[in-house]
């Protein structure tokens, strides 16, 4: 009896083992077709936006997907498509993904079709050509379609521009359109509608930092240049409305503004200007020109927009970056002659 109970241990033992041989098998099968990789690298809280071309198949989607971190294996994302007969079913269009979606939840975004909404974040400092760049890129354009359109003009004339651009007295509207995320939706996009609501967006900021077209004894244009020259003269906000009255100050005592930043615009680079670049015969050239360029040279930022307004007095006419960026001013030529030779070394 008990050589009977010894058997049935035995094969009680081995009926364990087998299934646990079993279930360690399915867990591998499951692991290679559903794993519990069919989650992203989840730390990721940032917008993802991402194009699908026309013609792309699933595996260059994937591939791609895999390459910015929204799945973590491409072949997991194609296998799930695969098996429930979706893989042909994925289409061109603008996509967007948070971060940390399964694959299940990724595949429920592609076959979404188009995304209704994406960001499109404007910096300050960036001028049309820039813009048109990123637009470019987003596949939302061809290629000069917006910085052209701007500088032209586009279809605004008069007050189709609002009254606060209606005086500009230049047909381009480099500079009255104010940088920030708009929210756009990439199916019903155009370079028209873009510029009216960022034109939308500069008459309103200038409201709230109370510009006045009446009491101002500068018009707006001269405003929003001297703006673009200082986002591009001087980073740091607190400095900026010291600058600016410096400047002001220039062109009312008739001296060049000398503003390097105008003449990176001319050429279309923000590179170390040479003797050349330098000599360049262009209304922009504010070293070789006096008063202010034609037009403003980029997108102001609010602060900057508020430092052309309300400028810091101040006993400079002069002022240099080290080459940290550190702003250094002079009282006179003297004075920048010195900081030259101390900060610059020449």
């Amino acid at each position: 009896m008990s050589g009977v109970r010894k058997i049935i241990d035995v094969l009680a033992v081995i009926s364990v083992v087998g299934v646990l041989i079993f279930a360690a098998f399915f867990a591998h099968r499951h692991f290679i077709y559903f794993p519990k990789a069919l989650e992203v690298s989840g730390e990721n809280t940032l917008t993802i936006d991402f194009v699908i071309e026309s013609g792309e198949n699933v595996w260059k989607i994937a591939n791609r997907l895999e390459e910015i971190g929204v799945v973590k294996d491409a072949w997991v994302l194609v296998n799930f498509l695969t098996k429930k007969e979706l893989d042909r079913k994925v289409e061109a269009g603008h996509f967007q993904f948070r971060g940390g979606e399964k694959v299940n939840e990724v595949a429920q975004i592609l076959l979404a079709g188009k995304a209704a909404q994406i960001s499109l974040t404007i910096f300050e400092g960036w001028n049309s050509f820039e813009i048109d760049q990123k637009l470019t890129e987003m596949g939302l354009i061809e290629e000069n379609d917006f910085a052209l359109f701007v500088r032209e003009g586009g279809s605004f004339a008069g007050n189709e521009t609002g009254s606060f651009a209606a005086k500009r007295g230049v047909a381009s509207l480099e500079g009255y359109l104010f940088p920030a995320t708009y929210q756009i939706d990439p199916n019903d996009f155009s370079v028209e509608n873009l510029t009216k609501r960022m034109l939308e967006a500069m008459e309103q900021n200038l409201n709230e930092l109370e510009w006045n077209a009446e009491d101002s004894p500068k018009s707006l244009h001269e405003i929003l240049t001297l703006a673009s020259i200082v986002e591009l003269e001087e980073k740091s906000e607190a400095n900026r409305p010291k600058v600016a009255d410096i400047l002001w100050r220039r062109l009312e005592d008739g001296m060049g503004l000398y503003a390097d930043a105008t003449l990176f615009y001319a050429l279309g680079h923000r590179e170390n200007l040479t003797v050349e670049d330098l000599a360049t015969d262009s209304p922009y050239n504010t070293r070789r020109n006096r008063g202010l360029p034609p037009t403003p040279i980029t997108s102001p930022s609010r602060s900057a927009i508020s430092a052309a307004l309300h400028p810091e007095p101040n006993d400079y006419f002069y002022y240099l970056h080290d080459s940290s960026g550190v702003i250094h001013f002079g009282k006179n030529l003297d004075e920048h002659n010195q900081n030259k030779a101390r900060f610059i070394g020449r």
